[in-house]
């Protein structure tokens, strides 16, 4: 029976595996494709009492030609602490493809609430040359809460980051010797950061960086660094190669206004580039720009009047890949003089001096012939929060505050309720007010989304120092880790939650590859039986770096479908790098706002 029973385990395996291996664009195989599908779905049937993930029957007796809407729920998702002090406050912020969140602080303005292990590990503060015996970085567990001290030597404060392609953390700038600093830190259980004061060009304090369609990483901005420069990816060893951008310079007010600078790339490989309240495209080789967009109206958007922004998801088409629309969405912020307002008066501050943040945002097509700004209002005004691309495609607005501005001792009233945007509905309707946490999260707090579709929060400090309570202080260094639950993981909707098969998903894919998910449903639901083509689609979301409000490198893409069967759904991975860069994914399949848990996938060139 033995020699029997192999070949015949194998067999599906090796069918899939070949409809997996399809990489082509070309309409012609493209069909091809679809028989394969089609005789495997015949064969599959055949073997489902031994493979549960393999079904005999496609999702197309009624293929609908419309979404349907979402599963309905009334739940407003909940919060829960994971840990009481973690010890690190979370400034910065970066999810690594091992599942691991990175995250640190200053390493130059005192001690944290975490020494380090065992006793008696004080190695020497390389910023101030004096033994430190607590810890300024730490890795935690996205799965089981644990954590792990990490050691960072040149001061990363309020520096920038993103992941290399290979998956790598790239964090460079800061202050003192971390100013022209680079590092790196990989995603393995065992590993530090790498690094090297003095690398960059200029100083980069409160930049913003991206990764470029070949891989390299782009800096653009810093503190009175009126430029930009373009570094290769996980090496300390590189020569400048940096631009001059005058634009930076118009765009500085006598209080900023431009720092944290909004930074995407687009669909052509050129820059979109937010700063203050303009937007233009411009070449990153040769830093000629290309396009001007209208100014949007209201204030300023940038740090310190800390706004938030991301790029809407890229909805993708299987038959036409190259023809995208891509949005920008840009919310609150404050008026151009509400840091001079409040920054230069001494504590305690008399009243009024926190200007109330702004409420609307602007949403723009950025690849529209004729571009313009759609404004829209949110729930509530909020400066310093962060803005989030969920798995479903919607966005969620976390944390900041509904007065001041961001630096030390500059704002007021937290924001504490979350809100929900939901760009496919009308103006108007698009936003909703979550269950609200209890915990103030405002300068220097970071969240992030985790595989399992939560989302992580951490950090928050009005304060130079470290501050607990009794310290006397309004609002003390929040050490408390917490994760919302959203509303797409209301319980009664589990019934309805896909389960990728991760076996046999491919984790690294192609450009313009065709790939099939496997998938299920919980074994005892029959809540599904009616699925239709329509009902499912595919997400892959980048995990941003984090940090004062804005998550740089963060991208949606929703895949086009191929085809859908009631186990299997294929799908085409976006064309080319400009689409989609280089670098790691977390894949969702979405069954009508339900999302699976997230697959990590590595997006590569067509020679890996």
């Amino acid at each position: 029976m033995a020699p029997l029973l192999k070949p015949l385990l194998l067999f599906p395996l090796l069918l899939v595996s070949s409809v997996v291996a399809e990489n082509t664009s070309d309409h012609t195989v493209h069909k091809s494709v679809s028989y394969k599908l089609g005789e495997g779905r015949a064969l599959f049937g055949f073997f489902h009492p031994i493979f549960p993930f393999f079904g005999n029957a496609p999702a197309t007796e009624n293929p609908g030609e419309d979404e349907r809407s979402n599963f309905k729920t009334k739940w407003n998702g909940q919060w829960r602490v994971t840990v009481e002090n973690v010890g690190v406050s979370a400034m910065q912020l970066q999810l690594m493809p091992n599942n691991k969140v990175v995250w640190f602080d200053t390493t130059a303005l005192g001690d944290s609430a975490r020494k380090l292990t065992p006793e008696g590990n004080c190695p020497i503060n390389f910023e101030k040359g004096y033994p430190d015996c607590f810890a300024h970085a730490l890795a935690y567990d996205a799965d089981s809460d644990e954590t792990k001290a990490l050691d960072i030597k040149s001061d990363p404060w309020c520096s920038t980051g993103s992941l290399s392609a290979e998956g790598s953390l790239i964090a460079v700038g800061g202050y003192f010797k971390g100013r022209r600093a680079v590092r790196i830190h990989k995603p393995c259980d065992d590993c530090n950061f790498d690094e090297k004061p003095d690398l960059l060009g200029s100083d980069r304090w409160y930049a913003s960086q991206h990764i470029l369609e070949d891989g390299r990483l782009v800096i653009v901005g810093g503190r009175k660094s009126f430029s930009y420069e373009i570094i290769p990816p996980d090496t300390l060893n590189f020569p400048v190669k940096q631009f001059d951008f005058p634009f930076l310079q118009e765009t500085t007010d006598p209080v900023e206004n431009n720092l944290y600078p909004f930074l995407y790339l687009t669909p052509d490989g050129n820059l979109f580039l937010f700063a203050n309240d303009r937007a233009i495209i411009f070449n990153p080789d040769t830093a000629e720009i290309i396009r001007e967009f209208p100014r949007l109206p209201g204030g300023a958007r940038n740090y310190p009047a800390s706004g938030m922004s991301a790029l809407l998801p890229i909805k993708l088409d299987a038959q036409d890949p190259l023809n995208v629309n891509v949005e920008v969405l840009i919310c609150g912020g404050n008026t151009k003089d509400a840091f001079a307002h409040v920054d230069k008066v001494q504590k305690p501050k008399p009243k009024g001096v926190y200007i109330p943040a702004l409420q609307d945002c602007g949403r723009m097509s950025i690849t529209a012939d004729e571009p313009k700004w759609e404004i829209e209002m949110m729930k509530s005004p909020r400066i310093m929060g962060d803005m989030l691309i969920l798995p479903t495609g919607d966005l969620i607005l976390l944390n900041g505050a509904k007065k001041g501005t961001a630096g030390w001792w500059n704002a007021d009233q937290p924001n504490l309720t979350p809100e929900l945007y939901m760009p496919n509905k009308e103006n108007g309707h698009r936003f909703k007010n979550l269950k609200a946490t209890t915990i103030p999260r405002m300068y220097h707090s970071s969240s992030a989304v985790l595989p399992n579709g939560e989302v992580l929060v951490a950090g928050s400090n009005e304060n130079n120092r470290y501050v607990f309570p009794g310290d006397g202080e309004r609002f003390i260094t929040e050490l408390r880790v917490e994760k919302f639950t959203p509303p797409y993981l209301d319980p009664k909707l589990n019934q309805h939650k896909p389960i990728i098969n991760e076996e046999i998903t491919p984790k690294k894919l192609r450009y313009g590859q065709k790939f099939t998910m496997p998938f299920r449903f919980n074994a005892d639901s029959d809540a599904n039986s009616d699925l239709r083509d329509t009902d499912l689609k595919v997400t892959m979301l980048s995990p941003p770096f984090t940090t004062h409000g804005y998550s740089q490198q963060q991208r949606m893409l929703v895949l086009g479908t191929v085809q859908v069967t009631n186990t299997a759904i294929t799908v085409a991975a976006p064309e080319n790098g400009r689409i989609a860069p280089p670098g790691y994914y977390m894949l969702f399949l979405v069954h009508r706002g339900v999302p699976s848990r997230g697959v990590w996938v590595q997006m590569k060139s067509n020679g890996f």
